[in-house]
């Protein structure tokens, strides 16, 4: 029997209706969780303890620490773990979790619901029991997200809908499996891609002790964008920006201030990564001249990289060393998924 630790963070799986809205009420929805997954009762042995009772909106970087103490004070006694999470933020905690955890043997496994549990027709309850089925699959080690059915690797999901119960999808990644019937099907587009994963040495590079959360700004090109900004991000100590940039990673490079400004943020060795707005497809600053001036002046590409992945990626590289050199090599290294360098 597959022993499995479902951890709770709050989220609308586990929210209650109050006067002022829907709210998660961890430790009144325990039970129900359990009377919820009653049916899974003779092929897993599942503990169900609550971490923190959040609206997944109100989560910040140092909650991913918590979750990772939790999962990492109990990670041995279990096959897998299951944390339930809300979905507003689920794509940002899955690809923490998927560097802090990095090489793990076991699937660590989130998913949510987009109406809560109490609910008759909420599609919490198949989430949840897809999840714990995904967790409890010896086949799969690493960070997952489980939502309707599907099974996203933790740095490839993408929330595209506020409502739709259907409401993830795989950024430019393959989708690793599906749940039909309570049995798992790994795709075989997975498996070939997987291959390829995690070719950087981690562990040579010193582990610093996460004593501050670094700050990084991320930065949504507009047309007519006021070249200040960057002054604010450098007098506001920023160690890391991110520039959502258009199309292929186009910015506008006729305004040389703005330019300007960023070239002598970047030669004061501060990270500044180009994303894109686009959902599909990533970077690729080699192909038009708003794209080669950025990438001249030392801009590093996210190529396909969703805001999300990046965006956790240089917090915790961050953390691992201060040396330039390094905190690039490891930013355009594919570890756990989340890159693609290879951008047509």
């Amino acid at each position: 029997m597959k022993k499995i630790l479902v951890l709770t963070t709050g989220g609308t799986i586990a929210s209650l209706q109050t006067m002022d809205g829907l709210k998660p009420d961890n430790e009144t929805i325990i039970h129900i969780l359990y009377e919820k997954i009653y049916s899974l009762a003779g092929d897993y042995d599942i503990t169900i303890e609550p971490i923190f009772n959040k609206d997944s909106s109100n989560i910040i970087p140092s909650d991913w620490y918590v979750v990772e103490d939790s999962i990492r004070k109990h990670i041995n006694q279990y096959d897998g773990i299951v944390i339930l999470h809300g979905t507003d933020t689920m794509s940002y905690s899955a690809a923490m979790l998927s560097y802090l955890f990095l090489g793990i043997n076991k699937s660590i496994v989130l998913t949510g619901s987009q109406l809560p549990i109490v609910y008759d027709n909420s599609d919490g309850v198949n989430n949840l029991i897809d999840a714990i089925i995904t967790a409890g699959d010896e086949r799969l080690t690493g960070v997952f997200v489980v939502f309707f059915d599907k099974i996203i690797n933790g740095t490839r999901a993408y929330k595209r809908s506020s409502i739709n119960m259907d409401a993830y999808i795989s950024c430019n990644y393959p989708y690793v499996g599906v749940i039909k019937d309570r049995t798992l099907f790994i795709t075989s587009d997975f498996m070939k891609i997987k291959k390829n994963e995690c070719g950087f040495n981690i562990l040579s590079i010193h582990k610093k002790t996460v004593t501050m959360i670094p700050k990084i700004y991320l930065l949504k090109m507009t047309p007519g964008i006021d070249e200040g900004i960057i002054d604010y991000i450098r007098n506001e100590n920023y160690q890391g920006l991110i520039i959502e940039g258009y199309g292929l990673g186009g910015m506008p490079v006729a305004n040389t201030e703005l330019m300007n400004k960023l070239e002598v943020l970047i030669k004061s060795k501060i990270p500044v990564i180009m994303a894109t707005q686009c959902v599909y497809d990533g970077v690729n600053l080699d192909t038009y001249e708003v794209g080669i001036k950025a990438n001249k002046i030392g801009m590093i590409s996210a190529y396909d990289m969703t805001t999300e992945a990046i965006y956790t990626k240089l917090i915790w590289v961050l953390s691992l060393t201060e040396t330039y050199e390094e905190i690039i090599k490891i930013l355009q290294t594919n570890l756990c998924g989340e890159l693609n360098t290879k951008i047509k």
